[in-house]
């Protein structure tokens, strides 16, 4: 079945009918449209939701602290969302530069990063049914340098001299996760610009969604900061400050290390995306930061 017509029963499904649809930018691991219904309704259709029921588990639970799109229907391999009106934050950055307002933004968008944390599991691990019960994991420290020399080997970025210095700087911070091992709070695990959806109400920036939870498990949510803050020079000044300041302000569990422990729990992230082949946008990004770090050491947390 073509997408066309994929589009029209899923839509047919949900009680309405097809007016226009455009194809999405954005999505590194699915594809989405937009469709507009013969009933006024704006929706997303994404393709390649192999878990879409436990995201729709995500999103539910989600949608208790933060503001989420709404979940209409899913499939095996399909889910059907609400459109959110407005821009995604990457954007607004771009074609806005810096503004005044910005620094209220970012510390409304710190604390929804810790709001998030503030749920919490049993256990921390991945969700692997819409039940959202933790898989039982080997602790985090434990799992940096092989989940990081894995990564590493399937990618033909670094020689193997760069391999083995970014694997000496993982066994030199791991054992600072010790003290987080045990946390198992909520974790969006993919919060960067264009995942967040801003608007413009009343003569201000307002948070509209946070958008993408395909990769949300149970951990430590000091990774969303140091997801966020990979990519420091995508910020207008103040901007991460005021973050980190919204943040602190309403985090449910700070450690004397917290900054640091953000930088390495993105460690993680950067090797898994430094396995993408080269010319991924993300990617090369990664990997110059991969490069950068292995030969100066993990820079503290630029605000």
């Amino acid at each position: 079945m073509t997408d066309d017509l994929k589009i029209e029963s899923i839509i047919s499904d949900v009680g309405t009918s097809v007016i226009s649809k455009e194809k999405l930018k954005g999505g590194f691991s699915h594809e989405a449209w937009l469709v507009r219904c013969s009933d006024e309704r704006g929706v997303v259709v994404r393709f390649g939701d192999a878990s879409s029921a436990i995201e729709a588990a995500v999103l539910s639970l989600a949608k208790t602290v933060v503001p989420v799109p709404n979940v209409l229907s899913f499939g095996d391999d399909f889910t059907v969302l609400s459109f959110v009106e407005g821009q995604t934050l990457e954007e607004v950055l771009v074609t806005h530069g810096p503004r005044e307002d910005f620094k209220k933004l970012a510390t409304q968008l710190g604390q929804m990063v810790a709001a998030i944390g503030s749920i919490q599991f049993e256990r921390p691990g991945f969700f692997e049914s819409d039940t959202l019960i933790p898989s039982s994991e080997d602790p985090w420290s434990q799992q940096l340098v092989t989940f990081c020399a894995d990564q590493l080997a399937s990618s033909d970025r670094f020689s193997s001299s760069e391999s083995s210095a970014w694997m000496r700087l993982c066994e030199q911070n791991a054992e600072a996760l010790e003290a987080v091992d045990l946390v198992s709070r909520f974790v969006h695990s993919d919060m960067n610009p264009k995942n967040i959806i801003v608007d413009r109400i009343n003569n201000e920036w307002q948070i509209a969604a946070l958008i993408d939870w395909e990769f949300a498990y149970s951990g430590c949510p000091f990774a969303d900061v140091g997801n966020f803050f990979r990519f420091p020079s995508d910020y207008p000044a103040g901007f991460l400050a005021a973050f980190i300041n919204g943040f602190e302000l309403a985090s449910p569990q700070l450690t004397d290390q917290w900054k640091r422990q953000a930088r390495i729990l993105d460690m993680f992230s950067l090797s898994a995306l430094a396995a993408k082949p080269k010319g991924h946008k993300i990617g090369d990004k990664a990997e110059a930061i991969i490069r950068v770090w292995s030969a100066n050491g993990i820079p503290p947390l630029a605000v």
